[in-house]
């Protein structure tokens, strides 16, 4: 009987009957994250942004997006109810602390070196023996670093800054998305050829992030109308806009 009202409520709310429990009652928060949720010309843009920006219109939700330092939202959305944050890796550690609706992007972390360093890395032992790796603070590709035991992580708190470190020396290598590290290197030097991958650390999805108390009827039909992005071909179309 449980279920069967669960889903009887999660049905009102895609057909727009519950949509004003839901509308205007999340602050959004995203961060500059290319390629998939970043500024250009003053303007949002970006593969999950996209994507979000056509959940917000079938769920009935303003787009009240803004962009925050990913510490700071990070910290907010934990300590704070009626939250959402994207695009947020989903792993093991953050499972709890949240709910999920996703996956809406595929994201693959490296390990860059300085083109031309002849830096050989053959698995995680070998980068443990490296001086500095660069990471962002709190991203998931930092803590999973920790979780592994690294103790050799140079943390900041803005990704793009790893570049110039890198290509200074004051870092051996930089964990980051592929293409992220590639889009950051081109805006913060012009070119991503100064980059060279020498490691595949871990493939990972990246998911919409609630407040852990938002009820789980409301994350039922956001998900539900992700499926039917998926379903209906319109997120294939999107992503063709970023490959």
């Amino acid at each position: 009987m449980k279920s069967f009202y669960l889903t009887l409520i999660t049905l009102f709310c895609l057909l727009g009957f519950g949509v004003n429990a839901t509308a205007g009652s999340f602050s959004i928060m995203t961060e500059e994250y290319p390629p998939f949720n970043y500024s250009e010309n003053g303007q949002l843009t970006g593969l999950s942004y996209d994507v979000m920006v056509e959940l917000l219109k079938r769920v009935g939700h303003p787009n009240n997006i803004k962009v925050l330092p990913w510490s700071r939202s990070y910290q907010l959305i934990q300590a704070k109810d009626n939250r959402i944050l994207f695009s947020m890796t989903r792993t093991d550690q953050r499972e709890p602390l949240f709910k999920w609706v996703g996956p809406i992007a595929t994201n693959k972390w490296v390990f860059f070196a300085k083109k031309g360093s002849r830096i050989k890395i053959n698995s995680l032992d070998d980068a443990r023996k490296m001086k500095k790796i660069g990471t962002y603070k709190d991203d998931a590709a930092e803590l999973f670093l920790k979780e592994n035991g690294f103790t050799n992580i140079d943390s900041v708190i803005d990704d793009s800054v790893n570049v110039k470190k890198l290509l200074a020396g004051r870092v051996d290598l930089w964990i980051v998305g592929h293409l992220q590290g590639l889009h950051k290197a081109r805006t913060a030097v012009g070119e991503s050829s100064v980059l060279e991958k020498v490691f595949d650390v871990k493939d990972t999805q990246l998911y919409i992030a609630f407040s852990r108390s938002t009820p789980d009827t409301v994350i039922a039909a956001w998900q539900a109308a992700l499926d039917g992005i998926k379903k209906d071909g319109t997120y294939d179309t999107i992503l063709k806009k970023y490959m």
